[in-house]
């Protein structure tokens, strides 16, 4: 009877343990899927479904006035919007005033600072002033002729002081041609993508700079018209489907919007 009892009493403690060691394995293994299933969530999140809304600023005033620094004190390259270009930035604040934006990007010139503070309007979202985005170097002065952030902010109160640039404040060398523009471009979007993990993105630029973002998302290098919008979505991470380009349906007029 005592080696039975004995037989028994082992064989209890043999299941108990076998049980404990399953179940310390499964525990084990669920947690184990469990955080690889937060961080494969937390992954996706953070690099699917992002939306990108790209802007060309609206019109210039050198555009139909050669004479306009008579009367300003702003570098040639920096030319403010015409009156039509106001116009055209209160449109495309018409069309996005129920469009959801999380982050928000421009060239440091006044024609596209001017046309992303009427976009924004008094929507409590600070405007990032990123030199990445600025026009292509050849067409600019040399210092490219934008002002100081601090001098930007006293005119746009948007301005995010805080902002490191991603390009700049020294600007790197570039060749001649539109598309020289185009490696800026590139180490731009990455930097504002790694940074921007989810959400919506506008970036506010120039001809050429927005045909640099064509070609590094999409392949092709594409001008679009001044004041137009391009949409792009996110399907797989860091792979953009370009919905739209150089859309105009919501300016009031579009004749002559120099897609060049």
């Amino acid at each position: 009877m005592q080696s039975l009892s004995s037989a028994v009493s082992k064989s209890r403690v043999i299941v108990s343990c076998v049980f404990r060691c399953v179940h310390e394995t499964s525990t084990r293994q669920t947690l184990r899927v469990s955080e690889q299933g937060c961080l494969a969530d937390s992954s996706q999140k953070s690099t699917m479904g992002r939306v990108l809304w790209v802007i060309r600023h609206a019109e210039r005033e050198d555009n139909i006035n050669r004479r306009w620094r008579e009367q300003s004190d702003l570098l040639s390259d920096n030319s403010p919007l015409s009156k039509r270009g106001c116009v055209q930035a209160q449109e495309l604040a018409k069309r996005f005033e129920n469009v959801d934006l999380d982050h928000v990007f421009s060239s440091p010139f006044d024609r596209t600072i001017d046309t992303v503070s009427r976009l924004v309007g008094s929507r409590d979202i600070n405007i990032n002033v990123e030199p990445g985005l600025c026009e292509a170097l050849y067409l600019c002065e040399r210092p490219p002729g934008f002002e100081s952030l601090e001098k930007i902010k006293s005119k746009y109160p948007l301005v995010n002081e805080d902002y490191q640039p991603i390009v700049g404040p020294k600007m790197p060398k570039e060749g001649y041609g539109d598309d020289a523009c185009v490696p800026r471009l590139r180490t731009t979007l990455s930097g504002i993508l790694d940074r921007c993990k989810s959400g919506s993105i506008l970036l506010m630029g120039h001809g050429a700079s927005v045909g640099a973002i064509h070609e590094v998302l999409t392949g092709d290098f594409k001008y679009v018209g001044q004041a137009t919008v391009t949409k792009l979505v996110e399907k797989s991470p860091g792979q953009f489907h370009l919905e739209f380009s150089g859309d105009s349906s919501h300016l009031s007029d579009r004749s002559n919007l120099r897609p060049w």
